[in-house]
C-alpha cells in the first residue's frame, strides 16, 4: 500500500513548461507525473545528503540537527 499523494499547485517557468511538454509528448507520462518523479528524486537525494551531512558532524565531534541546538532565553 503507498502512501497517499497531497495535492501541490505550482507556477513554473515557460522553459520549465517546454520541457515538461517535450517529456510528456516523447513518454506518454502525464507532466504531473513527471514533475512528481522528479521532485521524489530530488527529495530523496536530499535526505541522503542529509544523512550523510549527519554522519560527518558525529565524526568530527559537531552538533548536529538530531543533538539539537541551545536556544536564547530572551
Amino acid at each position: 500500500m503507498s502512501l497517499p499523494l497531497i495535492d501541490l499547485r505550482a507556477k513554473v517557468t515557460p522553459e520549465a513548461d517546454a520541457v515538461l511538454e517535450a517529456i510528456q509528448r516523447s513518454t506518454g507520462k502525464d507532466k504531473s507525473e513527471v514533475v512528481r518523479d522528479v521532485l521524489h528524486k530530488w527529495a530523496v537525494s536530499e535526505i541522503h545528503a542529509a544523512s550523510v551531512l549527519q554522519q560527518i558532524l558525529k565524526r568530527e565531534g559537531l552538533v548536529g540537527a538530531d543533538q539539537g541546538t541551545v536556544g536564547s532565553k530572551a
